[in-house]
């Protein structure tokens, strides 16, 4: 389960993101406020690192040094694992790079 979070939850996070936010532009407008559009940025922040958490310490510990006659079912979990810290944390960095214009441009332009 820690593999899958950073596999798969992680990129579908950012496009619900995405459109969570398109959706609340219109609500920030009329409020003169992001306070909304920020939590739910933060949020979606804070899981993905989460989830590349996860990941990361799944490949540390699955990720021993194999004999070179090593069975391949072994390293299995060791690649996913690498894998899931790689996409969760450039999810992660998308997440914040979607984020940065909300701090320097209005929503109602």
């Amino acid at each position: 389960m820690k593999t899958w979070l950073g596999l798969l939850a992680a990129p579908a996070l950012v496009l619900a993101v995405q459109s969570i936010d398109y959706a609340l532009v219109q609500l920030a407008c009329a409020r003169h406020s992001i306070v909304s559009l920020n939590i739910v940025s933060a949020v979606a922040f804070a899981v993905s690192l989460f989830a590349t958490t996860l990941a990361y310490r799944k490949w540390r510990t699955t990720a021993a040094p194999f004999p070179a006659s090593y069975d391949a079912r072994a390293a299995r979990a060791a690649c996913l694992a690498f894998a899931a810290t790689i996409l969760g944390a450039l999810s992660a960095l998308i997440q914040l790079m979607m984020w940065f214009p909300q701090w320097l441009l209005s929503p109602c332009r």
